[in-house]
Protein backbone atom coordinates (compact mmCIF):
# COMPACT_ATOMS: atom_id res chain seq x y z
CA UNK A 1 0.00 0.00 0.00
CA UNK A 2 1.45 3.38 -0.87
CA UNK A 3 -0.56 5.30 1.41
CA UNK A 4 -3.25 6.12 -1.14
CA UNK A 5 -0.36 8.12 -3.35
CA UNK A 6 -2.55 9.87 -6.43
CA UNK A 7 -1.03 9.55 -9.83
CA UNK A 8 -2.42 11.40 -12.69
CA UNK A 9 -2.01 9.32 -16.16
CA UNK A 10 -2.93 11.15 -19.45
CA UNK A 11 -3.48 8.72 -22.23
CA UNK A 12 -5.08 5.93 -20.30
CA UNK A 13 -7.46 4.64 -23.26
CA UNK A 14 -5.06 1.94 -24.29
CA UNK A 15 -1.21 1.11 -24.28
CA UNK A 16 1.08 2.06 -22.12
CA UNK A 17 -1.33 4.53 -20.46
CA UNK A 18 -3.75 1.91 -19.57
CA UNK A 19 -1.42 -0.62 -18.79
CA UNK A 20 0.54 2.00 -16.27
CA UNK A 21 -3.09 2.65 -14.82
CA UNK A 22 -3.25 -1.09 -14.18
CA UNK A 23 0.11 -0.91 -12.86
CA UNK A 24 -0.49 1.46 -10.13
CA UNK A 25 -4.30 0.55 -9.42
CA UNK A 26 -2.50 -2.87 -8.55
CA UNK A 27 -0.23 -1.23 -6.39
CA UNK A 28 -2.89 0.54 -4.48
CA UNK A 29 -2.54 4.05 -5.85
CA UNK A 30 -5.45 6.14 -6.59
CA UNK A 31 -5.35 6.96 -10.64
CA UNK A 32 -6.96 10.08 -12.54
CA UNK A 33 -6.21 9.11 -15.87
CA UNK A 34 -7.28 10.83 -19.22
CA UNK A 35 -7.92 10.30 -22.89
CA UNK A 36 -10.47 11.48 -25.88
CA UNK A 37 -12.05 8.52 -25.28
CA UNK A 38 -14.67 6.92 -22.82
CA UNK A 39 -12.99 5.10 -20.29
CA UNK A 40 -11.73 1.34 -20.83
CA UNK A 41 -10.24 0.73 -17.23
CA UNK A 42 -13.40 -0.19 -14.38
CA UNK A 43 -11.67 0.20 -10.81
CA UNK A 44 -13.09 1.58 -8.08
CA UNK A 45 -10.03 3.72 -7.70
CA UNK A 46 -9.50 4.56 -11.20
CA UNK A 47 -10.90 8.05 -11.42
CA UNK A 48 -11.49 9.27 -16.00
CA UNK A 49 -11.60 12.27 -17.12
CA UNK A 50 -12.38 12.71 -21.38
CA UNK A 51 -10.63 15.71 -22.67
CA UNK A 52 -7.66 16.52 -25.22
CA UNK A 53 -4.83 16.93 -23.59
CA UNK A 54 -3.92 20.26 -26.05
CA UNK A 55 -6.80 21.77 -24.60
CA UNK A 56 -5.47 23.85 -21.65
CA UNK A 57 -8.48 24.94 -19.99
CA UNK A 58 -9.72 21.08 -20.47
CA UNK A 59 -6.47 20.16 -18.41
CA UNK A 60 -6.71 23.28 -16.34
CA UNK A 61 -10.19 22.16 -14.93
CA UNK A 62 -9.16 18.20 -14.58
CA UNK A 63 -6.18 19.23 -12.29
CA UNK A 64 -8.39 22.02 -10.39
CA UNK A 65 -10.47 18.49 -9.72
CA UNK A 66 -8.18 16.37 -8.86
CA UNK A 67 -6.54 18.43 -6.10
CA UNK A 68 -10.21 19.63 -5.09
CA UNK A 69 -10.85 15.50 -4.30
CA UNK A 70 -7.34 14.49 -3.25
CA UNK A 71 -5.34 17.80 -2.49
CA UNK A 72 -2.55 16.90 -4.62
CA UNK A 73 -1.06 14.78 -7.48
CA UNK A 74 1.73 12.74 -5.88
CA UNK A 75 2.81 11.40 -9.66
CA UNK A 76 2.13 12.75 -13.06
CA UNK A 77 3.33 10.52 -15.89
CA UNK A 78 2.51 12.50 -19.06
CA UNK A 79 1.80 9.75 -21.90
CA UNK A 80 -0.44 10.50 -24.17
CA UNK A 81 0.54 11.33 -27.75
CA UNK A 82 -0.01 11.21 -31.06
CA UNK A 83 1.42 10.16 -34.53
CA UNK A 84 1.11 10.60 -38.00
CA UNK A 85 1.65 7.05 -40.20
CA UNK A 86 2.46 9.21 -43.16
CA UNK A 87 6.35 9.49 -44.43
CA UNK A 88 7.77 12.59 -43.21
CA UNK A 89 8.17 14.33 -46.43
CA UNK A 90 4.42 13.78 -47.58
CA UNK A 91 3.34 14.67 -43.72
CA UNK A 92 1.06 17.91 -44.32
CA UNK A 93 2.91 20.61 -42.14
CA UNK A 94 -0.66 21.37 -39.47
CA UNK A 95 0.04 17.52 -38.44
CA UNK A 96 3.45 17.78 -37.80
CA UNK A 97 2.32 20.93 -35.66
CA UNK A 98 -0.22 19.12 -34.01
CA UNK A 99 2.18 15.93 -33.33
CA UNK A 100 4.76 18.48 -31.62
CA UNK A 101 2.13 20.26 -29.62
CA UNK A 102 0.85 17.18 -28.08
CA UNK A 103 3.62 15.47 -27.80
Amino acid sequence: MHDNKVVLITGTRKGIGKSLSEYYLQKGFIVCGCSRGEASISHQEYHHYVLDVCDEMAVVKMIRDIKKKYNRIDILLNNAGIASMNHILTTPYQSVRNIFNTN
